[in-house]
């Protein structure tokens, strides 16, 4: 034992406790577990690290989970919202399992976003998520590009979005039709295209056919879901700009 051990010993001592000896199989399962702690703190960091450098846009960062959602706002819509909730709902029971893409589309203020973010909190730790404010993405690609400082945070966000298992990417459609067809066109390829095998939740106020008129193929077929029931139609519902 060396003197420092013998010296913590004797401290241990004096207060009246005694050091617990563990087996050699003990110890090697104490260390395993402290591994395993270890472990799963950094993990937990690498997943919080892509929500932190998400882009909210014009408002604060948001939360919303599936208790908040309120159908008896929608009034005589109020089974529709409901019908739509369940939908949301099972698609965030199935993401659990298997990434894929999803799509909301509906009128402004319909609580597109706000079913998005539930799913986003509905899932599991296991998953890395983040949330990107299009317009928010393409404004700080139009700043200056003398701003070393900005064009650090760009390129380490668009590296996040990459990477990411589940991303919200809100408001999909709602820049200009000339706009689309330049250079958001060409961010959203590359991105889409980086994000094979992972889950991109799109909002918009557009369906696909309209989206068809702004972007080319390629960009949709890899962004909008092939199978109708994790594409979520939120067209009957009313406006309700608190929901």
């Amino acid at each position: 034992m060396t003197d420092t051990m013998q010296s913590w010993v004797q401290q241990l001592r004096a207060k009246g406790l005694e050091p617990k000896k563990l087996t050699p199989e003990q110890r090697a399962a104490k260390e395993q577990q402290d591994a395993q702690a270890i472990t799963a703190k950094w993990q937990a960091q690498e997943r919080n690290k892509y929500l932190a450098a998400s882009l909210w846009g014009d408002e604060d960062k948001r939360s919303f989970t599936f208790e908040d959602w309120q159908p008896t706002k929608q009034g005589e819509n109020e089974q529709t919202a409901r019908n739509v909730a369940n939908q949301a709902y099972k698609v965030m029971k199935e993401l659990d399992g298997q990434l894929f893409n999803v799509m909301f589309y509906g009128k402004a203020g319909t609580g597109k976003t706000s079913l998005a973010l539930a799913i986003l909190a509905g899932l599991t730790e296991k998953y890395s998520k983040m949330f990107v404010s299009l317009v928010e993405w393409r404004d700080m690609t139009y700043k200056p590009f003398h701003d070393e400082k900005l064009q650090q945070e760009l390129a380490v966000v668009e590296k996040y979005m990459r990477e990411v298992d589940v991303l919200i990417l809100d408001d999909f459609g709602k820049e200009t039709q000339k706009e689309a067809k330049e250079k958001v066109a060409g961010m959203l390829f590359r991105l889409a295209d980086a994000r094979k095998g992972k889950a991109t939740i799109i909002t918009s106020n557009d369906n696909a056919i309209a989206l068809a008129n702004k972007y080319d193929n390629a960009t949709l077929s890899r962004l909008i879901p092939k199978n109708p029931a994790h594409v979520i139609a939120m067209v009957k519902l009313k406006d309700i700009r608190e929901v």
